[in-house]
């Protein structure tokens, strides 16, 4: 799966402190991991098997295939059976969990974070990691740049053009990049990924609001499913434009190699927390802190890596805070019945 030069360069020159001390703490429960296993753990009330639910972020049938091996992982250090299990939409994961279907939900983006908490009664554990920042961004991309840049469009090393200074961009914290160019949206088709995706929909639907934009009437959505959905819409010019987490292009590199050039990168959102996975609130303490550990440890495996990186391109896991997401409690307040 390609990664463009532009989030390779943001993310890795983020170096805010709280970033780099959450990124120690993943070191020390790495190396903790594999102190305590669940194997020594106290297993009273540990069920007979768990289910792995993830959210779809693209094409389903391909998350199924990487999915199950990491629940294999997770199962073999737990000692329980776990099969895992991909919803059609982000809302059936959080169904999932509040119903009883799932006990672990992973992928989680920064909304269903928040809904697993108060929605699902479910407990966060863990934070995605991604060349040390635990933030990302939305990102704008567009088949018709001469109607949204201002510049020429210029190529990374890899090829894939970006303009309105985008390539320029260091850190989340560089966004919003571009966002005069979104009052030109009214009466256009514009590519989203699902009613429940953060970057894909809730935090573009703000800034659409904030251009003076409503996000419903004055647009045509289309909901791609996935964010490689939402790429390939552009991409095929059904939308003119969409949005997904930056870079996504590269999810469907292999199958349209001319993506970086036909799609064109033109703006950014502000910094968005990244994603994450959280369980059930009835697991016992002790199972909880047993699947915690197991996937820091699966984590720092070479296998368990590279299955972390195929499913979401996740580098790390590192310990979670709640109140790192009340930027989203604040933009579902803010939306209302946009998200509804």
């Amino acid at each position: 799966m390609k990664r463009s030069t532009t989030k390779r360069s943001f993310v890795a020159l983020a170096a805010a402190a709280s970033l780099v001390l959450a990124a120690c703490g993943s070191d020390e429960q790495a190396s903790t991991a594999t102190e305590a296993p669940a194997a020594n753990a106290d297993r009273e009330g540990w069920p007979e098997k768990l289910v792995f639910t993830l959210t779809p972020s693209q094409e389903t049938g391909g998350l199924i295939e990487t999915a199950q091996p990491l629940a294999d992982m997770l199962g073999e250090l737990l000692g329980i059976e776990v099969e895992a299990l991909v919803p059609t939409d982000y809302a059936g994961v959080i169904v999932a969990l509040e119903s009883g279907q799932a006990q672990i939900a992973g992928g989680l983006g920064p909304r269903q974070m928040v809904q697993a908490e108060e929605q699902a009664g479910a407990e966060l554990i863990l934070q995605a990691e991604r060349y040390g920042s635990l933030l990302y961004v939305t990102q704008w991309f567009t088949n018709d740049p001469d109607t949204y840049c201002d510049d020429t469009p210029v190529a990374d090393e890899d090829g894939f053009l970006f303009c309105n200074g985008v390539l320029d961009a260091k850190s989340a914290a560089d966004g919003p990049i571009g966002a005069d160019k979104l009052a030109l949206l009214a009466g256009q088709t514009v590519s989203f990924v699902d009613q429940g995706s953060t970057s894909g929909y809730a935090i573009p639907a703000l800034q659409l609001v904030e251009a003076g934009i409503d996000p419903i009437d004055d647009i045509n959505g289309l909901f791609a499913g996935g964010h490689d959905g939402s790429v390939q819409a552009v991409y095929d010019g059904d939308a003119t434009v969409g949005v997904s987490f930056n870079d996504a292009r590269g999810t469907i590199e292999e199958t349209s190699p001319d993506v970086g050039q036909k799609v064109v990168v033109f703006g950014w959102s502000g910094p968005i927390p990244n994603d994450g996975f959280a369980v059930a609130g009835d697991l016992p303490d002790s199972l909880v802190a047993a699947i915690t550990a197991a996937f820091v440890d699966i984590a720092g495996t070479e296998e368990g890596a590279a299955v972390l990186d195929e499913l979401y391109e996740i580098d790390g896991l590192v310990p979670v805070d709640s109140a790192d997401f009340d930027v989203i409690r604040q933009l579902e307040i803010k939306l209302g019945d946009v998200l509804d």
